[in-house]
């Protein structure tokens, strides 16, 4: 059987600042499905599945990566606005 995307344990490990955890959830389930693809075989229902589990993450990920930058963005005009204005006054 195809193992599962822990996508929820790796948003936790994501949303704890928890890089680390989040790397070993992804590397375990990769060798994971290695190993089970290898001494099971595939169905290909299941991997298509499980491709479309990860692809609907990735941009999930993606998106969310977008916002942070955009946010980070805006934090350092904020901040130079205000360095402009205390400078100024």
């Amino acid at each position: 059987m195809i193992p599962a995307l822990p996508a929820d344990a790796i948003r936790s490990a994501l949303d704890a600042g928890d890089w680390d955890a989040a790397a070993a959830l992804m590397r375990d389930h990769e060798v994971e499905l290695r190993k089970t693809v290898e001494t099971e075989g595939a169905d290909h229902s299941a991997l298509l599945a499980l491709l479309h589990a990860q692809q609907a993450f990735l941009a999930e990920l993606t998106a969310t990566r977008d916002e942070t930058a955009a946010a980070l963005g805006r934090l350092g005009r904020d901040k130079r606005g205000v360095q402009a204005y205390l400078a100024g006054g």
